[in-house]
């Protein structure tokens, strides 16, 4: 991918969603937001499915280096009901009606010294016509990075997040997730939420049931991996519910943190235009200090047409950085 220097601007765009640097000077990039059907962590990490399953694990090479220019292709062809990867079969038997395959996105970013700005603009897909699953939201957009320190994340962006055990996966046991004992602290009251091997005893890549959504580690463990920074630190601009502000680590929380000042967003006809301001420091829970010379693992997803749950469009894993000439979205301060 191209790299991104980001300059920020003094002077203020007019209008009301748009209280950021002067994006008309800012350099932007389309992102391909693709739809991913039922291709989890572990789906990614075996051969059998995933061709490249071995540039990942062994040679530790980014997700992005190899599908930046065919991430639209995917998505065509999941959509569509045809094979990816190695697989034999459609990888999603449940695609929504009239599913866009992508959307391209235009991202760009900026920072002040303080505060981070993230702006994203797109243009609506066609409406599907499905079941509208989240009836008050239209759409949904979701951001999430890292501090470098979540397996997985430095090569798959949110891949390191999505198991084939969640909710609406191939592997998902709703049941048992609902029954377990700590179902309701975890929000896992329509089956399993994302979460990150770090907060787990083991993961089964292999055999009948992939995943580990069971193999919980203790509080105390999960409560030190908060604190030493393995958690994927999340923000959400909602179309009608207000901006969510969380992190996922044992499951997803959408709340707890305080960093994220605010998320706006305008619709003009079918264009979209979102703007994120967050602190540079960490405010609160599963907030993450985004400081000069580090690079921090991001990725976005749309939910789009009133979905929710998996049935997103999603980024493949990117970089940003603050003057940082080796990340992908290098914001620099002037």
């Amino acid at each position: 991918m191209k790299k991104i220097a980001v300059t920020l601007m003094s002077a203020l765009i007019a209008g009301p969603v748009l209280a950021a640097p002067d994006w008309s000077k800012v350099p932007a990039v389309k992102v391909p937001l693709f739809y991913p059907g039922q291709s989890g962590l572990e789906w990614v990490l075996i051969k059998k499915d995933h061709s490249a399953a071995n540039q990942i694990l062994e040679k530790k090479r980014a997700c992005v280096k190899c599908h930046d220019t065919d991430a639209v292709e995917i998505g065509d062809k999941i959509v569509a009901g045809k094979p990816v990867g190695n697989e034999r079969k459609p990888l999603d038997n449940a695609v929504p009606k009239g599913k866009a395959g992508s959307i391209p996105v235009t991202v760009q970013a900026a920072h002040d010294g303080n505060k981070l700005y993230l702006r994203f603009e797109w243009d609506t897909p066609k409406a599907g016509g499905g079941v509208k699953m989240d009836p008050k939201n239209d759409m949904k957009l979701t951001v999430m990075f890292d501090d470098s320190k979540v397996e997985y994340a430095d090569r798959g962006g949110c891949w390191a997040t999505c198991h084939q055990d969640l909710r609406g996966m191939s592997d998902a046991n709703d049941a048992g997730a609902k029954g377990h004992a700590k179902a309701k602290e975890l929000g896992w009251g329509d089956g399993v939420t994302k979460y990150l091997k770090e907060s787990r005893t083991g993961l089964s890549v292999t055999g009948n049931t992939r995943g580990g959504w069971d193999k919980l580690k203790s509080d105390a463990e999960i409560e030190a991996a908060l604190k030493e920074g393995k958690f994927m630190d999340v923000i959400q601009f909602r179309s009608k519910d207000k901006a969510r502000d969380g992190y996922i680590l044992d499951a997803r929380h959408m709340d707890g943190g305080k960093s994220l000042i605010k998320a706006d967003g305008k619709k003009s006809g079918k264009h979209w235009t979102v703007v994120f301001e967050r602190t540079l420091a960490a405010g609160g829970k599963g907030d993450h200090t985004i400081a000069a010379g580090k690079l921090y693992n991001i990725g976005f997803a749309i939910h789009d047409d009133n979905a929710d749950g998996r049935f997103h469009q999603v980024s493949l894993g990117y970089t940003l950085g603050l003057d940082n000439a080796a990340a992908d979205f290098s914001a620099v301060k002037q």
